[in-house]
């Protein structure tokens, strides 16, 4: 069921099977490929987030292409019934099995717009299926160094600061506003657009049994989607990719330069260079963002998504 505040917006909700019976929600709006010539866009979020509250993406792109927000298994839309973190591979098959949905519906293979742990997932998906979409666009994806490149140790443990520290966090809210108070006070999500708390709250809390609200995605199966995010030869994959364009999906990455006093996160603002020059893909960089960028530069990010979407290839443009 789409959440009240958004319930107006427009959304149709399917509900696709994957192959171990799993119902996935997907929320589309927006005009269809065969009404509007343009892909259908899957949109999908960050650990702890979920894609209703990106509204300044979804509601700009649907203007004129149908958005797919896809909220992954234990988050927003997909998190009844899911007790404990679902295997990386699982999560990445459930992105093909999307992608090769929305390809076969539409005749042409769609674009999408990832905004962290989502884009990771992607490339672990093309890893395993071959190329799934037309082009992509990530927001600073938490690519875990591999073996000896430098910084592996220190993102690991990173990695692993989180996940313990995501077990402890406050999962229990008096009201919306009580939880979207936290992003309104708190210096470090000042950049945030108006509004923007409150989408969060709406598409990340449920109302809890004792009344109340509570995080959908429950502290302990978001500390798993942490501790499970591992490369598992994605580097190996960007090399492979830079020297065989079409391998993998032309993809853009969007990074942020924190702004002055912000030293938190600083991590996948520093890997999304690393990664967009490993695999060749396009990289821009936008100052005084923080990894929120969803919630913070969304007319922006929207339009630099719609431009690289687009945009001829390079190869059609040649001939």
């Amino acid at each position: 069921m789409i959440p009240d505040a958004f319930a107006d917006a427009g959304f149709t909700v399917e509900r696709l099977v994957m192959d171990d019976g799993f119902a996935l929600t997907l929320a589309r709006i927006g005009p269809r490929y065969a009404e509007s010539g343009r892909r259908p866009v899957i949109l999908g979020h960050g650990v702890g987030f979920a894609t209703l509250a990106y509204r300044g993406l979804w509601q700009t792109l649907s203007q004129d292409r149908e958005v797919v927000a896809v909220d992954l298994r234990g988050h927003g839309l997909n998190a009844a019934g899911i007790e404990a973190t679902p295997p990386q591979a699982r999560l990445a098959a459930d992105q093909a099995a999307i992608a090769r949905h929305l390809a076969a519906e539409a005749g042409t293979p769609p674009d999408a717009l990832f905004h962290s742990y989502s884009g990771v997932l992607s490339l672990h998906a093309e890893q395993a299926e071959g190329r799934l979409y037309h082009r992509r666009v990530f927001m600073e994806p938490p690519l875990i160094p591999a073996g000896e490149m430098e910084g592996a140790t220190e993102a690991a443990a990173g990695r692993d600061f989180m996940a313990e520290r995501m077990k402890r966090r406050r999962d229990r809210f008096a009201s919306l506003e009580d939880f979207a108070r936290i992003f309104r006070e708190r210096p470090e999500f000042a950049w945030m657009e108006p509004g923007a708390p409150d989408d969060l709250a709406a598409a990340v809390l449920v109302p809890a049994e004792e009344g109340g609200f509570r995080l959908a995605c429950a502290p302990a199966v978001e500390s798993g989607f942490y501790s499970g995010n591992t490369p598992e030869g994605l580097w190996d994959l960007l090399a492979r990719a830079k020297r065989a364009p079409g391998l993998v999906a032309p993809s853009l990455m969007i990074a942020g330069r924190r702004p002055a006093g912000i030293t938190a996160d600083p991590f996948t603002a520093a890997i999304t260079p690393v990664a967009a020059r490993a695999g060749g893909f396009d990289l821009l960089q936008l100052a005084d963002i923080t990894h929120m960028l969803p919630m913070e530069r969304s007319a922006f990010i929207a339009a630099a998504a719609t431009a690289f979407f687009d945009e001829p290839a390079r190869e059609e443009s040649a001939t």
